[in-house]
C-alpha cells in the first residue's frame, strides 16, 4: 500500500486578528467572485484560499501585499491580473 504525502499548507499559521487586517473573504464578496474565482485571481489553490477565510491560515509577505492591492483597487486591478492568468 502506498501511502501519498500532502503538502503542507503555505502560508502564516493563523493568530490573533486585529480589526485593521484584511479579511479574505470581505475582499471576494466585494468583488463578487465565487471562491474558486478569487483563488485564481491571486495564482493560488481553493483549499488554501479557503483557509484564509476560514482564518485557519493568514496569507503573508506578496500574497497579502497582493490581497491589498485587489481590495484597494480590484475593479481596476481585476482584469489584469485575469489577463495574466490566461497567458
Amino acid at each position: 500500500m502506498t501511502k501519498t504525502l500532502r503538502k503542507p499548507i503555505e502560508g502564516t499559521p493563523a493568530t490573533e486578528q486585529t480589526s485593521t487586517e484584511l479579511k479574505p473573504q470581505a475582499v471576494r464578496e466585494m468583488l463578487g467572485l465565487e471562491l474558486a474565482e478569487m483563488a485564481e485571481v491571486m495564482g493560488m489553490g481553493e483549499f488554501g484560499y479557503s483557509a484564509w477565510e476560514r482564518g485557519t491560515r493568514r496569507p503573508g509577505g506578496p500574497a497579502f501585499q497582493l490581497l491589498k492591492v485587489i481590495n484597494d483597487a480590484g475593479s481596476k486591478v481585476l482584469p489584469v491580473l485575469r489577463d495574466v492568468q490566461s497567458n
